[in-house]
C-alpha cells in the first residue's frame, strides 16, 4: 500500500488575478474553476453542498502532497482545496478582526485559534492522484495526526469520536484517481466526510472538528505556506463584510 506522504508541495492560489489580493464574492463565477499547479487538478472557487440552508464555501487555498519514491523522483498523491463559509466568518469574526489593520492580521495567530474555536463552517477537498493509493493509508494518517491533536488539547479526553470516524473508512471503498474525498465542518459541530459525493458519515463533536482543521490551520500544519495563504485570504473576507 502506498502511505500519504509527510512532505508537502504548495503554490499559491491567485484570487481575482492578484495574488493574495482578497475574494470579491459578489462577482464569483459559480461555474469558475482553480488549478492546482503541481497536479492540474481543479478546484471549484465555490463549493455548494445540497443541503438544505446551505450556501456556497468558498475556496481560499490549494495544495498538493507527495511521497518520494527514490531519490530523484516524489509522486503526487492528491491535491486539496481549502474552502471557508464567507457568512459564517463575517458573523463570527467581523466584529472582532474588522477594524485591524490587513497587515496586521494574516500572521496573527489569535485569527487562525479563533477560526478554529468558533465553529465556522469550512471544508477541505481531497482529490487522489495516484491509483494506488488505498482508503487505509488515506484512514490510518488522519487518524495518527488527529489522536495527537486532541491528546494535546485535552489530555483527558475520550477517542469515542475518532473510532467512529475511523469506521467510515472500509477496505470495500475505492478510491481510484479522480476520487474526491470532502470534510466538512458544520456550525453546530458535525464532521461530515463524503467520497465521490456520497455521505460515508458524521460525527457530532466540537472537539473532532477542532483537531482536524487544526492540521491545516492550528501550530505544525500541513504546510506553513498553506495556514498563511488561507489566512491571507480570511483577512480579504473579513475585510469585505
Amino acid at each position: 500500500d502506498v502511505q500519504v506522504p509527510q512532505n508537502n508541495e504548495h503554490k499559491t492560489c491567485q484570487v481575482g488575478g492578484e495574488e493574495h489580493s482578497g475574494l470579491s464574492f459578489q462577482t464569483l463565477d459559480r461555474k469558475r474553476q482553480t488549478v492546482e499547479p503541481r497536479t492540474g487538478i481543479e478546484f471549484p472557487m465555490l463549493l455548494k453542498k445540497n443541503s438544505p440552508g446551505f450556501t456556497s464555501e468558498v475556496l481560499v487555498a490549494t495544495g498538493s502532497r507527495t511521497m518520494q519514491i527514490i531519490r530523484i523522483k516524489s509522486l503526487k498523491v492528491y491535491a486539496f482545496g481549502f474552502y471557508v463559509h464567507p457568512s459564517s466568518v463575517c458573523q463570527k469574526l467581523g466584529p472582532k478582526y474588522a477594524s485591524v489593520p490587513a497587515s496586521k492580521l494574516d500572521k496573527c495567530d489569535d485569527l487562525y485559534k479563533d477560526l478554529l474555536r468558533e465553529d465556522i463552517v469550512m471544508s477541505v477537498r481531497l482529490v487522489v492522484n495516484y491509483n494506488g493509493l488505498k482508503i487505509n493509508s488515506v484512514k490510518d494518517v488522519f487518524e495518527k495526526s488527529l489522536r495527537a491533536r486532541l491528546v494535546k488539547a485535552n489530555p483527558k479526553t475520550n477517542f469515542h469520536c475518532l473510532n467512529d470516524f475511523g469506521s467510515f473508512f472500509t477496505q470495500d471503498i475505492p478510491i481510484p484517481a479522480g476520487t474526491i474525498i470532502d470534510f466538512r465542518r458544520t456550525a453546530d459541530g458535525q464532521l461530515i466526510t463524503e467520497i465521490g459525493g456520497n455521505l460515508i458519515g458524521a460525527v457530532q463533536s466540537k472537539d473532532l472538528c477542532r483537531a482536524f482543521f487544526d492540521m491545516y490551520i492550528g501550530d505544525v500544519p500541513v504546510s506553513e505556506q498553506t495556514k498563511e495563504e488561507i489566512g491571507r485570504n480570511v483577512v480579504g473576507i473579513i475585510k469585505r463584510c
